[in-house]
């Protein structure tokens, strides 16, 4: 059976009473992560990530001999943070934004259980873990698991081990969302430099602990791949002009295809940029009006204004992000629903659905198996492969 927390969503009282604890004892957001690492020399389990993986399931409530998905599938947001220098200050702001970001995703909870992820990723020589990545969680956990993480805020060359982020992404994550009904999560990686530009199989293994197939692989062929199965984008931090920024976003470019970069001079509303970037994504023919009413949530929302939300359209509009990318994937309109009842917990399709037939019933140890085939394609009507880069 299902665990209630498993269902449960994000309660924004849990949380202030979170951070009233902290504020009684002038505790910041990452003492926790911090005091574990300095008591026991290694992350806390929640966020390490060596030679583990993460996966983002649908989440269902056992009600006799069947399961009913009470929130519509699960939907994975990452957000990758540079935890060098100042921009680790970016992580603390995640976590003070997370009830926002609650209040805005709600206008998209009537087709999904959104489940969130935090990391950090830095430079291999700085102090602590190069990669270090929560859980993917739709409740408190979401916050809880932040405070584990732990930014590095030192300095050294411009380059960074960003490369790593993506590799872990492709090599270590699972997502029922792209695994069963052949859509896409979202993955937001926060910086100001360049990475290294290719990833070697030492380093894999030495610092994520899995393997790669191949002694090195470019980090712009890691990163094609990860386009059928995440919403990729890189947001530069600051405004500047010209000079690192411009080699920055130039060198992200090349990496992730037009259209996936994006220039945030005020970091405070990254939150708004990552629900900016679903709205416009999951909506067919987003609007400047639309996107306004959905960051402000009718009001909902009052950390940022109309006219700052029209700030945060202009920037995703000038990237050239592909408008409606998730609402033009084939099965878009086909997936389950919030109070479907299936007949297996790991099923991808409910009962009476037209795709039922598709259903394969995982053995007790194939917990790790694709349950049913991806969502038609145009490459079964065609026979032509998709261009994932217009999605």
């Amino acid at each position: 059976m299902a665990r209630v927390s498993d269902t449960a969503t994000f309660n924004t009282k849990t949380y202030r009473d979170t951070v009233a604890t902290m504020r009684a004892r002038r505790e910041r957001v990452h003492d926790a992560g911090e005091r574990v690492y300095r008591e026991t020399g290694r992350l806390d389990p929640n966020v390490d990530i060596h030679g583990n993986r993460r996966l983002s399931r649908n989440s269902m409530v056992r009600d006799g001999d069947h399961f009913i998905l009470k929130n519509g599938i699960a939907l994975p947001i990452f957000s990758g943070f540079d935890g060098t220098g100042s921009m680790g200050g970016n992580v603390a702001k995640a976590f003070e934004a997370i009830p926002v970001i609650d209040t805005m995703l709600a206008g998209i909870r009537h087709r999904y259980n959104t489940q969130i992820a935090s990391a950090v990723v830095q430079d291999v020589v700085d102090t602590h873990p190069v990669f270090q990545m929560s859980q993917f969680e739709s409740d408190i956990r979401i916050a809880e698991q932040i405070r584990l993480l732990v930014p590095d805020h030192g300095g050294g060359d411009e380059t960074e081990d960003y490369d790593l982020c993506p590799t872990f992404l492709w090599l270590a994550t699972q997502t029922d969302i792209s695994d069963f009904y052949g859509l896409k999560g979202y993955a937001m990686i926060v910086g100001d430099q360049i990475g290294r530009g290719t990833v070697t199989a030492e380093d894999v293994k030495e610092y994520l602990g899995h393997t790669l197939q191949t002694r090195s692989m470019a980090t712009k062929a890691i990163c094609q791949a990860l386009l059928p199965k995440w919403h990729i984008f890189y947001v530069h931090v600051g405004s500047g002009g010209g000079g690192s920024r411009d080699f920055a976003t130039d060198w992200w470019t090349d990496k992730l295809g037009q259209g996936r970069v994006l220039i945030v001079p005020d970091p405070d509303l990254l939150a708004e940029v990552q629900a900016g970037l679903i709205y416009t994504t999951e909506t067919l023919d987003p609007t400047e009006s639309g996107m306004i009413e959905f960051l402000l949530s009718g009001g909902a929302n009052k950390r940022i204004t109309e006219r700052e939300a029209r700030e945060v359209w202009k920037w995703i509009k000038d990237a050239g992000i592909p408008f409606g990318a998730q609402a033009k994937l084939p099965g878009y309109n086909e997936i389950p629903k919030p109070g479907d009842v299936f007949a297996h917990l790991r099923h991808a399709w409910p009962e009476g659905h037209p795709r039922a037939s598709e259903n394969v019933t995982p053995t007790e140890t194939g917990e790790g198996e694709v349950a049913a085939l991806p969502a038609e394609t145009p490459t079964k009507k065609t026979g032509k492969p998709i261009d994932w880069n217009k999605f």
